[in-house]
């Protein structure tokens, strides 16, 4: 009984300590406070891809500052009575429909567009060929600036000497001091083409290619290991498929939702208000047009003529 009774204390003292810290001011900006649990409740809000951002004491520091800036501008905001204006009242009621379909489609389909395993795995089963993963070779290099340089390696590989001590001593890849020159599995597409072009033409492992020139310089490549063409284990896509299946259920059931509204609503509609209105014109028709172009060529000549008569008059 004792030790249930000191137990309880020390719950008690803790929650009274919590509740000390979360009254604790952590900023005041002119007469309004902000406490660490209010600053805390705001971090909280944070999507989980950006919570790293904040982790620290500066990334702490830069979204409380941002905190500030934004009760500032929301305290101009009362002081100018934006809620007030026309604009801002529009802009409000258009958010508040979206975000009230949003909502209320959401609830319809939250339920219903949820997937089981056996669902996601029959859809593997069924589409193994979008998880084929292509075959793969790991090779091992060795790198030089010159062909005569590489001429050189390849005259000490055929007198026997080991290709990953050459590859630490010789290479001017960066990594082959510490990895012997080796790149690790990868499949076509993912290097080089014509370090591709001649390593994926090597059958066994241990066989070494010929000098290979590239934008680095000149390689020498060995066969480490191949892999066969094979499938994406369902473990490593599971998230995925269900991911894609989920987002395609749920345009499913949001279009059949839509449809039944439709049929049990009583809808009518004045297309002849749809109907474009052909604008009023005041363009004379193309003949009337002419006749008129003529006439006036015509009015034109005669008085060309009236005015040249005088002076042969005289």
């Amino acid at each position: 009984m004792k030790k249930i009774f000191i137990c309880m204390f020390v719950i008690l003292c803790f929650l009274s300590c919590a509740k000390k810290e979360d009254g604790k001011v952590l900023v005041t900006i002119d007469k309004e406070k902000i406490t660490i649990e209010e600053f805390n409740k705001e971090l909280d809000k944070i999507p989980m891809n950006m919570k790293m951002a904040v982790a620290t004491e500066s990334g702490k520091k830069t979204f409380l500052d941002r905190l500030v800036v934004k009760r500032l501008l929301l305290k101009e905001a009362s002081k100018d009575k934006i809620e007030n204006e026309k604009e801002f009242q529009t802009r409000l009621l258009d958010i508040k429909e979206q975000l009230l379909i949003e909502s209320l489609l959401k609830k319809k389909i939250a339920s219903d567009s949820q997937l089981s395993d056996e669902e996601t795995k029959k859809y593997y089963d069924a589409n193994k060929d979008k998880f084929k993963k292509e075959s793969e070779i790991n090779t091992r290099h060795i790198l030089l600036k010159t062909e005569e340089e590489a001429k050189q390696i390849k005259e000490k590989l055929k007198n026997g000497e080991d290709f990953v001590e050459l590859a630490k001593q010789y290479s001017i890849d960066p990594n082959a001091k510490t990895t012997g020159g080796e790149l690790g599995f990868h499949p076509k597409g993912s290097i080089l083409p014509e370090y591709e072009e001649v390593a994926f033409k090597l059958t066994k492992v241990g066989q070494v290619s010929g000098i290979v020139k590239t934008q680095y310089g000149y390689h020498i490549i060995r066969l480490e290991g191949t892999k066969p063409p094979a499938f994406v284990a369902f473990d490593e896509v599971k998230d995925f498929i269900k991911q894609q299946l989920a987002q395609e259920k749920q345009k499913e059931l949001i279009d059949k939702y839509i449809e039944d509204l439709k049929k049990n609503a009583k809808i009518t509609t004045n297309e002849s208000l749809l109907k474009e209105e052909k604008p009023a014109t005041s363009e004379k028709p193309e003949s009337q047009d002419k006749t008129d172009k003529e006439a006036t060529t015509d009015t034109s000549k005669t008085q060309q003529k009236t005015d040249i008569a005088p002076a042969a008059k005289k």
